[in-house]
């Protein structure tokens, strides 16, 4: 009896698993095309935004905020910010990049999500890699002084990335102009988020500020891995609570809604 039991469940798990794989290869054919200059171009924007603050960085003559190396600090705050962001801004648009493919019974949103999030997790998680590797090869140093916090920061964004992705998509299929808002607000975020300063050098009222907003925490524990002693304006707690809450509501709002969301 007990097999009988289990077997519909593993028979639906290796179909769910088909699903998603089917749906990774068409976001990548989507992502690159046929043409090899899309990976590279996902290089160059890091090494972009990185560049043009260190040109201006150097052009005010302004002071590293932390640390002896303005190319790890900004390094630091942009893999941060832009990973996080990068990851969830195209996951969230999976299902209505995906729209045909719910027609499908077997396709759910929740599996358009998914496929998106693990192709564009692998790759930010690969040019965080090279970036990384590149930077202790140049400056002939470690760069990442703290292993193990930096795999929990890692595992942290990726896991504040799908969530709030997943929410922004839940939401974006049933607001009308949802995805136009969360565009506005994203270069304050970018601000927000002690990508260029020291969020713990700020005054208090400003860190109060601060502290709501979660891509600063992902930030912040992202440098807590890469000096020795970084004061860091952190709570771990608050942001994967916060992943957690959006996750949960994301889920609901897709079971609740799931025939909305295929029709939106």
């Amino acid at each position: 009896m007990a097999l009988l039991a289990e077997k519909p469940l593993s028979y639906a798990l290796r179909e769910n698993a088909r699903v998603i794989s089917a749906l990774v290869v068409r976001s990548a054919v989507t992502r690159f095309g046929e043409s090899r200059l899309g990976f590279v171009w996902i290089l160059i924007e890091p090494a972009a935004y990185i560049g043009i603050f260190l040109l201006i960085h150097a052009g005010m003559k302004a002071q590293i905020p932390f640390g002896d190396n303005a190319l790890l600090f900004i390094l630091a705050g942009v893999f941060g910010f832009r990973m996080t962001r990068g990851i969830s801004r195209k996951t969230e648009r999976a299902i209505s990049n995906n729209q045909p493919m719910l027609t499908y019974p077997l396709v759910r949103p929740l599996d358009t999500i998914i496929a998106t999030f693990l192709l564009e997790s692998t790759i930010w998680l690969i040019i965080c890699a090279l970036f990384m590797w590149g930077l202790a090869i140049s400056l002939d140093r470690d760069v990442i002084v703290y292993p193990g916090e930096f795999t929990e920061c890692m595992f942290a964004i990726l896991y504040f990335a799908f969530s709030y992705a997943a929410f922004n998509a839940m939401a974006g299929s049933l607001i009308p102009r949802y995805d136009t808002f969360m565009s506005m607000v994203s270069m304050p975020l970018m601000l927000l988020s002690g990508v260029f300063f020291m969020p713990a050098e700020m005054p208090p009222s400003f860190q109060a500020v601060l502290w709501w907003n979660p891509f600063m925490h992902c930030v912040e524990w992202f440098r807590t891995s890469t000096y020795l002693d970084y004061n860091a304006l952190l709570s771990k707690s608050y942001l994967l609570g916060l992943s957690t809450a959006l996750l949960t509501s994301a889920l609901i709002l897709e079971r609740v809604f799931r025939s909305r969301i295929i029709s939106a």
